[in-house]
């Protein structure tokens, strides 16, 4: 018999079909995956080691997607504000792969080329070496949190149970994805005053050390 044109298998197919069966609100689990694919577990395992290679097949497939490279010439802050712009909208685009994505080692080199481009820019920015990893985690804390916020009803706080405050605020807030966005443009704009705070803070201790 002829050998079909097409792989059936691939890591690449693979991560795509998983990436469905999540967002479909199914547990990701490799029977049920090699269910959907009409393959056995044991041809899976030809090309993932287990569940964990599942989801970092996922995380192939998406990363090229969303996490290009950076125009040469932007500074620190613009870097920022582009790679975590990509990574949100990679993970709000995709909220239920995330949950799966997060418990994952990474060594990509797509999503390591991501963490250090944060590591330098921060660099740059002239924060403190010993913050720069935590910065970064609270960076993804943050990209996270908006990212799942996605999957929130359209209206969080139940206006009929608000006080007279915050009623009033509720009344002009947007709701559903405007309200994840402005979410999203805020949070961003604090994280990066804040790093230009500790930037500063850090320039005028040195400068009062010499």
């Amino acid at each position: 018999m002829a050998r079909p044109k097409t792989a059936r298998l691939s890591r690449e197919i693979i991560g795509r079909a998983a990436i469905e069966l999540a967002e479909s609100g199914k547990e990701l689990q490799v029977v049920p995956l090699a269910k959907k694919l009409g393959v056995s577990v044991s041809s899976l395992y030809h090309h993932v080691n287990g569940r964990d290679g599942v989801i970092r097949a996922m995380r192939e497939v998406l990363v090229p997607r969303y996490l290009l490279e950076v125009p040469e010439g932007a500074t620190w802050e613009q870097r920022i504000r582009l790679e975590v712009e990509r990574t949100w909208r990679m993970y709000a685009d995709h909220p239920r792969v995330l949950q799966y994505m997060v418990t994952s080692v990474i060594d990509e080199p797509d999503v390591m080329r991501f963490y250090n481009a944060l590591a330098e820019a921060l660099t740059e920015a002239g924060l403190p070496s010993g913050e720069i990893l935590s910065t970064i985690e609270v960076i993804d804390a943050f990209t996270f949190g908006a990212a799942l916020d996605t999957l929130s009803p359209d209206t969080i706080l139940d206006p009929a149970s608000a006080g007279e405050v915050l009623g009033a605020l509720m009344a002009d807030h947007p709701t559903g994805a405007a309200r994840n966005r402005r979410l999203f443009d805020l949070g961003l704009e604090l994280l990066l005053s804040g790093i230009t705070a500790r930037a500063a803070s850090q320039r005028s201790s040195l400068t009062l050390s010499e």
